[in-house]
């Protein structure tokens, strides 16, 4: 392919720019554009594990990345009065920290400014129409401006406006059974570097993370029976979220002081991209556009590192990008597919138990997983596990 062609990428987040440093890499012309007005440094804590380091290894981004790991130590249980219950220090059997801890925010940062300067990155834009022309792709923007492109890949996220012009038909969200919303809030005092989890009435599920110096990551999930068509409004999301909330112990309560001071908000449904094809024509998928897992997996930053140095492999690669695509999706579907198969409604609904019976049930569970002794005797299980994920996906060389 010709690389002196602009190739366009529409999302700013993770998988966008870094298929932009390796398309850059390969001698590639390349153009971000981002609808948010300038660079979003929120989000919640992501971990990265398996192919993903070793992508980020071949970036020569290691050191940058660990310099902003959040340090945190392992996840506490807690009860509702705030209490613990259990600890599952990082690495052990059943903890939800891992090796590699970092904020999106802080992450989406190392990957702009390593592109910034050999990328045209602009913001508070984005694609309101796409047209094949020959040998390129006619783009219009929201301005009304138009440019033609090479190839465009869509890398905007869950509900991508991009993919919606022109695989709409052929993608669908497979809704899990919850909706989920994470923010920050104050640090406190009394926070350190554990994660701390607490079971509610409902099938509430809480989590706070370190997220850094001053402030504190929520991530909130919740059972609704149906998501709602319309996307609710900012006080509704609030208010959805008070329900949730209220009686829940004085985590939760500590939660719903906070809310109407949070300024950076991420509420919706937890659902899965399920597209049937990952491209058409001139345009492809990329990251949580193409098979967004859910933040539930642990698997969704990965999934966008490794897919985008696929991508910008074959494209390197290929003497079409017809071929190119097709290979792409080939390599990483089954990758992308073992990854969600890891979540299903029914799991979703066992996680978050209701009742005060189910929570104690579970309270009596993370007791005896998070014994020392139990802990010690389930070690090598964990280590295996870790092996099983370095082992999960082959990197090509290209």
């Amino acid at each position: 392919m010709n690389p002196r062609k602009k190739i366009l990428i529409c999302g700013g987040g993770i998988a966008g720019p870094a298929c932009a440093w390796w398309l850059s890499q390969h001698g590639f012309s390349v153009v971000v554009v981002e609808k948010a007005g300038g660079f979003r440094d929120g989000g919640q804590n992501v971990d990265v594990k398996g192919a993903g380091q070793q992508v980020i290894e071949r970036m020569g981004l290691t050191a940058q990345i660990e310099a902003r790991n959040t340090q945190e130590c392992g996840q506490k249980w807690l009860d509702e009065a705030g209490k613990v219950v259990a600890v599952f220090p990082k690495g052990g059997f059943g903890s939800l920290t891992s090796d590699f801890e970092i904020l999106r925010g802080d992450f989406a940062r190392v990957l702009f400014d390593a592109t910034r300067g050999a990328c045209d990155y602009r913001f508070g834009t984005y694609v309101s129409a796409i047209e094949e022309i020959g040998d390129g792709a006619r783009v219009t923007f929201v301005d009304g401006s138009t440019e033609v492109f090479e190839l465009v890949i869509c890398a905007d996220g869950l509900s991508s406006s991009t993919r919606d012009l022109v695989l709409a038909q052929e993608t669908r969200l497979r809704y899990l059974g919850a909706y989920m919303a994470f923010f920050k809030i104050p640090r406190r005092p009394e926070d350190d570097l554990w994660a701390c989890s607490v079971n509610g009435v409902g099938g509430t599920m809480i989590n706070l993370r370190p997220g850094g110096p001053t402030q504190t990551t929520v991530l909130l999930t919740f059972p609704v029976g149906a998501p709602d068509s319309q996307r609710p409004s900012s006080r509704s999301r609030r208010d959805m979220l008070r329900a949730a909330l209220e009686g829940r112990g004085t985590v939760a309560d500590r939660i719903v002081d906070e809310l109407d001071t949070v300024q950076d908000f991420y509420f919706g449904p937890m659902s899965q991209v399920q597209a049937s094809v990952w491209s058409k024509g001139r345009l492809v998928l990329l990251g949580d556009a193409a098979h967004c897992p859910t933040p539930f997996t642990g698997k969704g930053t990965a999934l966008a590192l490794v897919g985008a140095y696929v991508l910008a492999g074959e494209i390197k690669q290929r003497s079409t990008h017809a071929e190119a695509f097709h290979t792409y999706e080939r390599i990483l579907r089954p990758y992308a597919e073992r990854s969600q198969r890891e979540l299903s409604p029914r799991l979703i609904r066992l996680m978050h138990v209701k009742t005060p019976f189910g929570i104690a049930i579970a309270r009596i569970l993370q007791r005896f997983f998070g014994s020392a002794r139990i802990q010690a005797l389930l070690k090598p299980s964990a280590a295996a596990q870790a092996r099983k994920v370095e082992e999960d996906f082959a990197l090509p060389v290209y």
